[in-house]
């Protein structure tokens, strides 16, 4: 399973409560009402207009503002929040995540250089260099930064995390797992840790994988990264029945997932021999990717066994026009000539 995979910066959505307004119940009622109604964004247009001196709402503002993908307008209310309240470091934390954001990567930086030397007992600033050098490939600031985090609070389970993850990158395997591991001991809900260390181990071939990976879908049931990550360790193990079970919820998380589909109808071609059932869950990852060769593929392998080759050959040379070379539908196809 691919190890790498870019590390997301989480930006942390603080909606502001519901104003309630001076007067009698009847007026408090009818105020809540009002607010209840609007989006959270026009909730927060309205406070800020009764408050405008209120640099947190506008803190708030460029948060969701950030979570849209309106990032201009997220800059323009986090340099707001600055001038009111320049001294607060969540908002040079919260400028470097914008100017990331915007793919100014020496803003962002110095934003969090701000934040790292105006308050250097706070381990946030410290978690955000090491995850921007991690995303640079900077390991020796990587690490820099992550140690420092963890000598401000020692069961910091990010810091842990993050060491882990550019251990992995340097190839340095055993470290790697005894920082995720410490990342788990000291958050024993670390969702993210919990699914690398399945990935760590299932390269590995132990099977403590499984466990790793099992708890990652009782940290979150309802990911679909879970789901499958955990379905196709089982499918691997030939622990079928769970397998299906778990693409089975997946399918219920994200209908249109068509490695789920294509995994379910391999179980059927391979494992079980329902050939009609296989083409079917085929069908259903093509019509979620119709460039999905492997599913035109094998989908074509259960019309084989069925013995009807002209669909099999149809799906052989559609399988090969979406992928030129395709070495298996080529010998399929020479296979069935004449058929």
């Amino acid at each position: 399973m691919r190890m790498k995979y870019l590390i997301a910066l989480i930006i942390a959505l603080a909606f502001a409560s519901a104003v309630i307004s001076c007067g009698n119940g009847n007026d408090k009622n009818e105020q809540q009402t009002q607010d209840s109604a609007m989006s959270p964004l026009e909730l927060l247009n309205k406070k800020i207009e009764e408050n405008p001196k209120a640099d947190s709402l506008y803190q708030q503002r460029a948060e969701l503002l950030l979570s849209m993908g309106e990032t201009e307008k997220a800059l323009s209310d986090v340099r707001q929040a600055l001038q009111l309240n320049p001294e607060k470091t969540d908002y040079h934390i919260l400028l470097g995540d914008v100017y990331l954001a915007m793919g100014n990567i020496e803003s962002c930086k110095k934003s969090l250089i701000k934040a790292f030397e105006m308050d250097p007992g706070n381990p946030e600033p410290s978690l955000k260099l090491a995850e921007l050098n991690l995303f640079l490939e900077d390991y020796e600031k990587v690490f820099l930064y992550s140690n420092n985090a963890i000598e401000i609070d020692k069961y910091n389970a990010k810091a842990y995390f993050i060491k882990g993850f550019a251990l992995l990158e340097q190839k340095d395997t055993a470290k790697a797992i005894v920082n995720l591991q410490k990342s788990t001991e000291n958050d024993p809900e670390y969702y993210d840790a919990f699914i690398m260390l399945g990935h760590v181990f299932d390269v590995k071939n132990d099977p403590i994988a499984g466990n790793y990976l099992k708890t990652a879908v009782r940290i979150r049931p309802t990911s679909a990264e879970a789901r499958y990550n955990y379905g196709l360790w089982l499918q691997e193990q030939q622990l079928i029945e769970e397998a299906l079970l778990q693409y089975d919820a997946l399918l219920v998380i994200e209908p249109k997932n068509k490695n789920a589909w294509y995994n379910i109808g391999y179980i059927n071609l391979v494992d079980l021999q329902n050939y009609n059932t296989a083409i079917d869950k085929f069908t259903k990852s093509i019509e979620c990717d119709p460039t999905y060769a492997e599913a035109w593929y094998n989908r074509g392998l259960a019309y084989e066994e069925l013995k009807q080759y002209s669909n099999a050959r149809e799906n052989y040379a559609q399988a090969l026009k979406l992928k030129h070379n395709y070495e298996n539908a080529i010998i399929a196809l020479n296979r069935i000539e004449g058929k």
